[in-house]
């Protein structure tokens, strides 16, 4: 099966493509596949590109609010949809997968212009205002969690699961977490913020630390801070004496996963069905910019189902999200309840199913043009 993805921005746009290339791998489909996706867009996925072609495209976002941008946003996203156009010709995919953003918009358009079918990946509980667009051009629109509401029409195929990559799914090997200066008997607290960091929730966590003075020897902290504040946290958790291993990111985020009893960070797709996948609890801090503000949403889903705290980032200080840990530190059976909360919102074989759906539209498509070449 010869597949293109289109999208990018950020290393969880990216994830569904790589795990879903890794399941056709598995299945023994070793067809190259066609990335189109932003030159910056890496966020982990660097192997992905290592067994496909990744072609980098000029995109923008169109701001109303920024109106002056507007022109300049036109003409690169013009460029993309042309350098799509080439790309998909050079490649001749049997359909191209949305996944989501504005880094997919010119790629998809492309695609139609070429009648190339088009399948739609929406990672949230909350259809983004790329794929709102897109829908019109695709057959099938696939949404890893129930949609918040009902977005019609029979092409919708929702809570269908988040495809996971193999490198959030492997527990860390043997002897690693002693290597980072952990403790097997300490109480393990993973903070995520995107595959780029989050400036505000590392300087939430810079203030906390002190906070957790007479307790530092039952914390320890795995930090993925992003690029900008490795070295600035690093000296926080020393200042502070508290253990922890800072990176900039964990490529082999399963690792971190398997090693934590609780995860505080960001709300975004592809990190609330890997910490599912794990049956963590979390406290969950959604992006307060997110379009539709679809990181809120999906960190409600994961609250009413008793799996996490949700605190909206301007209401949550550093001696609230101290108040939190201390209260899950100290009751083992909440903490219990909320990863088997979690456990249950994981839908296992994602990536399968959403390959089957891909032959389906495939197989269509070409029974459509066998039915209309007969007919001439």
């Amino acid at each position: 099966m010869k597949l293109a993805f289109a999208g990018g921005g950020t290393g969880g746009h990216l994830a569904p493509g790589a795990a879903i290339l890794e399941e056709l791998r598995i299945q023994g489909d070793n067809t190259p596949a066609l990335f189109l996706t932003a030159g910056r867009s890496s966020g982990g996925m660097g192997g992905v590109f290592l067994r496909s072609r990744g072609v980098s495209i000029s995109t923008a976002v169109i701001s109303p609010r920024r109106w002056w941008t507007i022109p300049r946003a036109i003409f690169r996203n013009f460029r993309g949809y042309r350098r799509s156009l080439r790309e998909l010709k050079l490649d001749r995919p049997e359909l191209v997968v949305g996944l989501g953003g504005y880094v997919s918009v010119p790629s998809v358009l492309a695609a139609r212009r070429l009648n190339i079918p088009v399948v739609l990946h929406e990672q949230n509980r909350v259809l983004g205002r790329a794929n709102r667009f897109l829908s019109r051009s695709a057959i099938l629109v696939i949404g890893s969690f129930p949609f918040r509401s009902s977005a019609g029409g029979e092409k919708i195929r929702d809570g269908i699961g988040f495809p996971i990559r193999q490198s959030a799914r492997e527990s860390v090997p043997p002897g690693t977490a002693t290597g980072w200066g952990l403790k097997s008997d300490r109480f393990t607290i993973l903070i995520l913020g995107g595959s780029r960091g989050a400036r505000p929730v590392n300087l939430l966590i810079e203030k906390l630390l002190p906070l957790l003075k007479g307790r530092e020897d039952s914390l320890q902290f795995i930090h993925c801070s992003g690029a900008d504040d490795v070295v600035r946290m690093e000296e926080a958790y020393q200042v502070a004496g508290v253990d922890a291993a800072v990176f900039l990111g964990l490529d082999s985020i399963g690792w971190g996963y398997s090693l934590a009893d609780l995860v505080v960070g960001r709300a975004g797709g592809a990190t609330l069905s890997e910490i599912a996948y794990w049956g963590l609890p979390s406290i969950m801090i959604p992006y307060p910019w997110a379009m539709d503000d679809h990181q809120l949403e999906n960190a409600r889903y994961f609250e009413s189902a008793g799996a996490a705290l949700v605190y909206e980032q301007a209401d949550l200080s550093e001696t609230r999200l101290r108040d939190s840990i201390f209260h899950l530190l100290d009751d083992q059976d909440e903490l219990k309840r909320m990863s088997s909360a979690s456990r249950g919102l994981y839908v296992p074989g994602a990536a399968g199913r959403m390959i089957e759906l891909f032959k389906e539209v495939i197989e269509i498509r070409r029974n459509t043009k066998f039915q209309a070449s007969n007919s001439k």
